[in-house]
């Protein structure tokens, strides 16, 4: 049994999803998005490494999905970039995130800076030459990068997220592309969530919160293999 099963079985009992900002796919204007897939939160034993929890799919679990629809793209002709996501182990680039998560002074030994073990892609997922990989230091994808030049060098009007996580990086990218009046495309078994620390009872959680304002105000939820369905794959 895999931790994906929850999300195949009961994405529409706990996600409305009457309405859709893409109901169809043109694969000359997507571009595919793989999302900090990196070892500290996907790899088990990872220092971030996030668990299931209410439901939502594991770590460890995403990566498949990911690499399905990541090959799917690639045949398809849909063009791929990637993100990592960390922070500077002198802090001069987290704005209040280390205040607000209780870290300052304390970035130079934190897991999520860069050069300090698991800010690496899993083993599992490789970008070709021809697929741009940006480091990131906030949440959005969008942030001080080159994402929209990306986007507009494709000519590509829908942007399909895979990979982490849910209720940060997959939430703030969605917002941010929404605001371009980018179709914003999340992929619900490829992205998981930081637990609450606290029984999430199923269908509740970070990962189903953040799911539910992305189909309701930002973009479209799918599952990847609704989205290889969309595509021919």
């Amino acid at each position: 049994m895999s931790s994906l099963d929850y999300t195949y079985e009961h994405i529409d009992e706990w996600i409305d999803r009457s309405n859709w900002v893409a109901p169809t796919i043109d694969p000359e204007k997507t571009m595919l998005l793989v999302l900090d897939m990196q070892k500290a939160c996907a790899e088990p034993g990872g220092a971030m490494y996030i668990p299931s929890t209410g439901g939502a799919p594991e770590g460890k679990d995403v990566v498949e999905p990911v690499k399905n629809v990541l090959e799917a793209c690639r045949a398809k002709g849909i063009p791929v970039a990637w993100s990592l996501w960390g922070l500077r182990p002198d802090g001069k680039d987290a704005g209040f995130a280390d205040t607000k998560w209780g870290l300052e002074g304390q970035l130079a030994t934190f897991p999520g800076a860069w050069g300090n073990g698991g800010d690496e892609l899993v083993d599992d997922l490789k970008p070709l030459d021809d697929e741009p990989v940006f480091r990131k230091h906030r949440f959005s994808s969008f942030y001080g990068t080159a994402l929209n030049e990306y986007m507009r060098r494709a000519g590509a009007d829908t942007l399909v997220v895979a990979g982490l996580s849910t209720g940060n990086c997959q939430l703030a990218t969605a917002i941010d592309g929404a605001n371009q009046d980018y179709k914003m495309i999340v992929l619900a078994d490829t992205t998981a969530a930081i637990p609450s620390g606290k029984e999430d009872p199923l269908g509740f959680g970070q990962h189903w919160e953040a799911l539910r304002q992305i189909h309701a105000n930002h973009g479209d939820v799918r599952t990847s293999i609704e989205f290889l369905r969309m595509i021919g794959a």
